[in-house]
């Protein structure tokens, strides 16, 4: 049987690489999966065409920027190497959208692994629908 998603809810989120450290020294980012008009645009945004050509390309970059845009909705503790507070900063276009200025802080394996995060939210695991 199905069960009925709430695409906007949020969720906890810490890196594979703080999980072994004490719960106060980990960084925790607040995601959200993607609703389907989201997903749409996730999906038309990583393909490109230049009218007249036969070639497509693939753009992973715009892809992954696209999904941190909607999926990332704030983080807490995360600092600089002097032990800084980093905050949380949105666009003034976009007040739902976090900056490019923001997301240049993490690292690219990072920033992946936040994008497989809020891509694989919106599947129901096993134990979740037992």
């Amino acid at each position: 049987m199905p069960i009925a998603l709430d695409p906007k809810a949020t969720f906890e989120y810490i890196l594979e690489d703080d999980r072994k450290l004490p719960e106060e020294d980990r960084t925790v980012f607040k995601l959200r999966g993607l609703t389907v008009s989201e997903e749409a645009r996730v999906a038309d945004s990583m393909i490109s065409s230049v009218p007249g050509q036969d070639e497509l390309s693939i753009r992973s970059g715009t892809h992954q920027l696209t999904v941190l845009r909607y999926g990332l909705r704030g983080w807490s503790n995360f600092k600089d190497s002097s032990g800084n507070e980093i905050p949380f900063e949105v666009s003034s276009r976009h007040p739902r959208h976090v900056t490019d200025e923001a997301l240049d802080r993490l690292s690219p394996k990072h920033r992946q692994e936040l994008v497989n995060a809020v891509m694989e939210r919106g599947e129901v695991k096993q134990s979740e629908g037992e």
